[in-house]
């Protein structure tokens, strides 16, 4: 029996089959585009998310000896791309990513309205134009007739459970991030609800990660090349798959995904409602809870480094590793894309200070990679200040392919790295999810045996001391970098 896992992302859609003991046996991958039709506005074609789907799929079954094997599958998805459709399932207009920002007069008038912190604590997420309530507000106020028309409204994971299953169906992780759903009753908002103008008949229905959903239509086992009676398991977002495929599915287990943008997801044995707005949900492991932080000038920030620099990421690793002590004065605070989380300043800028002339471009791409570092030290002290214990920290995604920047988290940090060798942790996430449901693996914890992690080896102990006091300077210099003045940093 072999498990396949699709993971239909922001960029492009990946699948993953893996065997009875969790090991990858092939994979496929196929992109897809954005479209920006205005300033802060970013679409996509939701149609991609299928057609691509089953070209991943396809390529993934090519390279098995015998694609009949395949007896589930799930999925792991981008979350809070909303999308209008009709009955069968066919969208509309095009969805409104996560990354469109077009309706922020409408995420004030939640806030205001309902109150935004009373919204935090329902759905675990402040209110934000780049999620769903916000979302579905505009379309009421500046589409009106699509919104009157609609069936239902629908994310990523229900518009491909309907086209595989006939189904709309979302799990707790999706349907948070939306927004319209209260993480601690279980069931949509109906304060949420009526101030947008919906009723959850037009939504789609929410059950539990792993619930089986049923066979593969016809016309979808023979879009993706599958056999028909294939089983359908219901998916998660794509972070809490990341965390089932490196095996955070234990309080104080946390997963760093390093993409374009990084996100610490913390287990916890309870919900975390912090000042600094962690962003907690319903980890698909029964009985424990997940805590979300997103730093968004992470990988973005390297990735423009390299493209100015025109070097590649080797030869940064290489040179930059070097350059320890000439380095030691300079500091990189890394918002260019504004300071997320811990900070809540998406209107500030990147800050480089202590550069003379001495400096090449490789202590800058040191400073960088520390400062990306340090911040990610900040978030690990909100989980602690919140009581969480933090064991270890398995690293996936690009990042974790660069041995000296694992190295230089783990001395920052002072955390016990893991690096996962899976580089689509997602796909293999929502593969297990689907052997869990055919009873390969008893349970999620059993799955994490099947989890391919190295522990990375920290031998300088002089590069505690070291980032134990560059990392005091980095603080003191935080609030000049965050634009606030003296009186504002002391508080």
């Amino acid at each position: 029996m072999l498990y396949l896992g699709l993971d239909v992302g922001t960029t492009g859609a990946k699948a993953a089959v893996i065997d009875r003991a969790g090991r990858v046996l092939s994979r496929g991958y196929r992109e897809y585009e954005l479209s920006f039709p205005g300033e802060g506005r970013v679409e996509q074609n939701a149609g991609d998310w299928f057609t691509a789907s089953t070209a991943a799929c396809r390529e993934a079954l090519a390279l098995l000896p015998d694609p009949g094997e395949v007896a589930a599958l799930s999925l792991s998805t981008q979350g809070a791309s909303m999308l209008p459709v009709n009955g069968r399932g066919e969208p509309l207009r095009a969805a409104l990513t996560w990354m469109d920002m077009r309706a922020s007069a409408e995420a004030k008038e939640l806030s205001d309205a309902l109150g935004a912190e009373e919204i935090y604590h329902k759905s675990g997420w402040r209110p934000g134009p780049d999620l769903d309530a916000a979302k579905i507000l505009w379309l009421r106020r500046n589409e009106p007739a699509l919104f009157r028309d609609a069936a239902c409204f629908v994310s990523t994971l229900e518009f491909m459970t309907k086209r595989l299953t006939g189904r709309f169906v979302s799990d707790p992780t999706n349907t948070a991030i939306r927004q319209l759903y209260d993480i601690r009753s279980g069931a949509y908002d109906p304060a949420i609800l009526s101030f947008i103008g919906l009723s959850p008949e037009r939504l789609p229905e929410v059950l539990p990660v792993g619930t089986p959903l049923g066979a593969l239509s016809p016309a979808a086992a023979e879009a993706f090349g599958l056999s028909p009676g294939v089983r359908v398991y219901n998916g998660a977002h794509d972070q809490y798959c990341a965390a089932l495929g490196v095996g955070a599915v234990n309080e104080g287990d946390l997963l760093l995904a390093t993409g374009t943008a990084w996100v610490v997801l913390g287990v916890t044995g309870r919900p975390l409602f912090t000042p600094s707005h962690l962003a907690p949900g319903i980890h698909p492991v029964k009985g424990l809870w997940g805590a979300i932080a997103s730093l968004a000038s992470a990988g973005s920030v390297l990735k423009w480094y390299k493209r100015v620099v025109g070097d590649d990421f080797s030869v940064m690793d290489r040179e930059a590793e070097a350059r320890r002590d000439s380095s030691r004065e300079l500091f990189f605070f890394p918002y260019l894309a504004g300071a997320g989380f811990p900070h809540g300043k998406p209107e500030m800028k990147g800050t480089l200070t202590g550069l003379d002339l001495r400096h090449d471009k490789y202590d800058i791409a040191r400073a960088l990679m520390e400062g990306v570092g340090f911040e990610t030290a900040l978030v690990l002290e909100e989980f602690r200040k919140a009581g969480v214990e933090i064991r270890r920290m398995t690293m996936s995604g690009g990042a974790s392919r660069s041995r000296f920047w694992c190295e230089l988290l783990g001395y920052i940090t002072g955390c016990e790295i893991l690096v996962s060798r899976e580089p689509d942790a997602a796909a293999v996430g929502a593969a297990m999810i689907a052997a869990v449901g055919e009873g390969a693996f008893s349970d999620y914890a059993d799955a994490r045996k099947a989890a391919v992690t190295r522990p990375l080896a920290l031998l300088d102990q002089t590069l505690f001391e070291y980032y134990a006091e560059k990392a005091a300077r980095y603080r003191a210099l935080l609030p000049a970098a965050l634009g606030m003045g003296e009186r504002d940093g002391r508080r």
